[in-house]
């Protein structure tokens, strides 16, 4: 059923019958382990699988960019899969939707995000528990609504694996746009005030698609560069390797025993 609405993007259609399902891109690749890290920093991802010799267990593909998907097995003897996501909302959903389709029951997601807030320390650790939907794409699993919420066991479940690895770490909002150029003085006073810490480009949608299957999902940002003042300031917040190579290894970590949709929900 379609909810008609004058504007486009605030129309949904509760059919959960598309046509076009990302298996049959998927069909001849094998399948993934159930649990799974997505990361945004390539450079660390690629130095991880050299160092560890990470195999190529299959591809996530796109007419302009083809990342690999990693298998990695931890400690305990568990594989997982280590994969880079497609860029902006609609390319978080399909990332999601194409690895679900390969086997991956949960997800654990590390990227950066610009502060909103003053006095934001490079490089701290936040928890969203929910995303401000300031883009197109969530819209599309999900009826129209200001927020989307985080999975709420993988969100409990990242937190106390924070707290037992003695990580500090803050909960909030964020805000998940799709016009980094146009992240104006008044709509980063506004969004602050709503509650936002930073502001990204994927949040909205993974926790939508995570909400839309039933997937646990949690992601993990760190902040990075500062809009919260008259400038920008990018703090270089795309050079700080160590904290980009610290928040993968957390990712790995909090993947033990994390929540995963079981067959047939």
């Amino acid at each position: 059923m379609i909810l008609s609405n004058p504007y486009p993007v605030c129309e949904f259609d509760s059919c959960r019958e598309p046509l076009i399902t990302p298996g049959g891109f998927m069909a001849e690749q094998p399948a993934l382990p159930p649990r799974c890290v997505i990361t945004f920093f390539r450079r660390e991802l690629l130095a991880l699988a050299e160092e560890k010799k990470l195999p190529v267990t299959g591809w996530l593909h796109s007419e302009v960019l083809d990342n690999p998907i990693y298998r990695y097995r931890r400690e305990d003897g568990e594989d997982i899969c280590i994969t880079m996501p497609f860029l902006a909302a609609p390319g978080a959903a399909c990332t999601i939707e194409e690895l679900h389709a390969l086997g991956c029951r949960g997800f654990v997601i590390c990227g950066g995000a610009g502060a909103l807030c003053k006095g934001s320390t490079l490089g701290e650790v936040i928890l969203p528990t929910a995303a401000l939907r300031d883009e197109g794409t969530s819209y599309h699993y999900l009826p129209p609504a200001r927020e989307v919420a985080c999975h709420p066991e993988a969100a409990a479940f990242a937190a106390a694996g924070l707290e037992r690895l003695g990580i500090p770490y803050t909960t909030g909002k964020t805000w998940t746009t799709d016009a980094i150029y146009r992240e104006t003085p008044a709509l980063v006073e506004a969004r602050r005030d709503e509650g936002c810490l930073t502001v990204e480009m994927e949040a909205a949608a993974f926790f939508a698609v995570s909400q839309y299957h039933g997937i646990p999902l949690a992601q993990l940002l760190y902040a990075g560069d500062d809009v919260s003042g008259e400038s920008w300031d990018s703090r270089r917040w795309d050079s700080q390797r160590g904290v980009r190579w610290d928040l993968i290894q957390t990712a790995i970590r909090l993947t033990e025993d994390f929540p995963i949709k079981q067959q047939g929900e």
